[in-house]
């Protein structure tokens, strides 16, 4: 991922994350928006499946 483009997801999902009334959805999204902040810190495999994780966490939390 470029920093440019993580960084606009990132606004993104924490804006959705703030604006949801969803407790189980601001969960989740917290959880990605964790997960991918130590991704572009440190790419490994461990933080892509967590990635991956966590991306299903929101998925499942939306239903």
């Amino acid at each position: 991922m470029k920093r440019a483009g993580t960084e606009q997801v990132l606004a993104e999902l924490k804006l959705h994350r703030e604006t949801t009334p969803d407790l189980e959805l601001q969960s989740a999204l917290a959880w990605l928006c964790n997960a991918l902040t130590r991704l572009a810190k440190n790419s490994s495999a461990a933080h892509s499946r967590e990635v991956l994780m966590a991306a299903d966490a929101v998925k499942r939390a939306t239903g």
